[in-house]
């Protein structure tokens, strides 16, 4: 029984991360999952305590038990590559969904926002999105003329509300362009700023305060059935030095 809500929480925890990369519509299947605990085991695997002595065993000399404790404790935490194995083996079966690649398909211009980089990003990035009527949906496309330093983390798009009260994540992106599909109930007026952050790999799903690009989505001329409707002209000077996670202050 404990097996089983171990492996639950473990399906979990892979489809979180992925709905952070990108659209995830449905449950994968079990052939799926089967490729995920494959990675998963042989990376695991690596990193598996060696086989306990028996009593009948000699114990080693101090110094050997020693240098053992400090090469365990020196050992990195492997959740990280771990759930990057999880998604790498799902990336697999969604294709475009996950990784967030442009499409052909032109649709129809609703809103758009110039992005620039933020003053305390210590880098100049500059860019554009926009929001589409595509097929009866709605995605956000992103432009950057370069891609923003990650460091060891990745960068995340979201979606903010104008006083940072609120947020949806997007996704994920690895390179200067991508593009994805908006949540249903997402309404452009109420989260009208696209910010793009530089996330760690902690496992925590919340903004993590470190905000490199922003800007405003604004209604598109070329738009026919715009959502968006903003009266502040100063959202993004407003934003630029507030601070989206407690411990980060």
């Amino acid at each position: 029984m404990n097996a089983d809500r171990s492996e639950a929480a473990r399906h979990e925890r892979a489809e979180a991360l992925l709905r952070r990369a990108g659209a995830l519509d449905s449950t994968p299947s079990p052939a799926t999952w089967d490729r995920i605990r494959a990675e998963v085991r042989t990376d695991s695997s690596e990193t598996s305590p060696p086989p306990s002595r028996s009593s009948g065993t000699a114990s080693p000399p101090p110094s050997q038990a020693r240098r053992e404790r400090r090469a365990h404790r020196a050992r990195p935490a492997r959740w990280p590559l771990l759930a990057a194995a999880a998604v790498g083996a799902l990336v697999a079966w969604l294709g475009t969904a996950v990784l967030g690649d442009v499409t052909d398909d032109p649709g129809v211009v609703v809103a758009d926002a110039d992005l620039a980089d933020l003053p305390d990003a210590g880098q100049s990035v500059e860019g554009s999105a926009e929001v589409l009527n595509v097929d009866g949906g709605r995605r956000l496309r992103v432009e950057l003329a370069e891609r923003p330093d990650a460091g060891d983390g990745y960068l995340e798009v979201w979606l903010l509300r104008p006083d940072t009260s609120g947020m949806v994540t997007i996704g994920v992106i690895s390179g200067t362009q991508a593009e994805f599909s908006l949540p249903d109930g997402v309404e452009l007026s109420e989260y009208p700023v696209v910010d793009i952050s530089r996330e760690r790999l902690d496992g925590d799903p919340t903004h993590g305060g470190e905000s490199l690009v922003r800007g405003e989505l604004r209604q598109a001329s070329a738009g026919n059935d715009a959502p968006v409707s903003l009266n502040s002209a100063n959202v993004v000077h407003n934003l630029r030095h507030t601070t989206l996670r407690e411990d980060q202050a």
